[in-house]
């Protein structure tokens, strides 16, 4: 063997331990720091768990506690306006709250004299307070087929009595006898405004049983215009109609 060959197997053989001593030393380096993990975009709000809806049970009658839904109810000034305006009168301003469960305060109120029309100025004024609503209601069966009593937010009294019996006339603000009669399963009352002229209010339940409408009827002015006024309440329970009828 020449030693050219010798030299070029010896170089050879030299080259294939080194590779194999750096492959070595490479694997047994400690492990360098790991990358950082990507960060995570925080979850949408609307990606959270909500908070189930609770649902509103349906009533079979008008009976429990009730609060005025005043964006769903009717605004009765303008109600009173649009039917001056559609028969050409005028009319006076209704002043301090007073009026009946459902309607307001108490029975008394006028304080300017005059005015135009078949009404005086305290009529006006306490036909203006008959169409103030209350904030709440709670309706109860007193006597089965005979007495409904509703009590407003003023902690006044409506007894409607069903039978046709002759009602008691009574000077007193907190409470007061009203006829009325069953169509279906509305209650009707039969009554009179200030002024004499007839006059009806009427509660009935909601087509799906979750809110109580009460309308008021009557005929106003020397044309003899015609209004109806919807109110709208939602159901409440007992501690939230009491303290609705306690606030002032």
């Amino acid at each position: 063997m020449s030693a050219k060959y010798l030299r070029i197997c010896i170089a050879a053989g030299l080259g294939v331990v080194g590779t194999a001593f750096v492959t070595a030393v490479r694997a047994q380096a400690p492990a360098g720091p790991l990358p950082a993990a990507t960060p995570q975009a925080p979850a949408s709000p609307d990606a959270r768990p909500q908070a189930p809806i609770a649902t509103v049970k349906p009533r079979t009658s008008i009976l429990g506690a009730w609060k005025l839904n005043r964006d769903e109810s009717d605004d009765p000034r303008k109600k009173t306006q649009d039917a001056r305006g559609a028969n050409g009168g005028g009319g006076g301003r209704g002043g301090v709250r007073m009026g009946i469960p459902g309607m307001g305060g108490g029975p008394y109120g006028g304080r300017r004299g005059g005015g135009a029309g078949n009404e005086s100025d305290q009529d006006r004024e306490r036909m203006q307070e008959f169409m103030n609503a209350s904030r709440a209601l709670t309706v109860a069966e007193a006597k089965k087929d005979v007495e409904i009593d509703m009590f407003d937010d003023q902690e006044r009294k409506s007894a409607f009595f069903t039978d046709g019996r002759k009602l008691q006339k009574t000077k007193d603000s907190t409470s007061q006898e009203i006829a009325a009669h069953w169509d279906g399963n509305r209650l009707v009352t039969d009554e009179k405004s200030p002024s004499g002229r007839k006059m009806s209010r009427t509660y009935e339940l909601s087509y799906d049983g979750t809110q109580l409408y009460e309308t008021l009827r009557l005929t106003r002015g020397r044309s003899d215009s015609q209004i109806s006024i919807r109110y709208v309440y939602d159901q409440a329970d007992a501690r939230t109609a009491n303290s609705s009828q306690t606030r002032r």
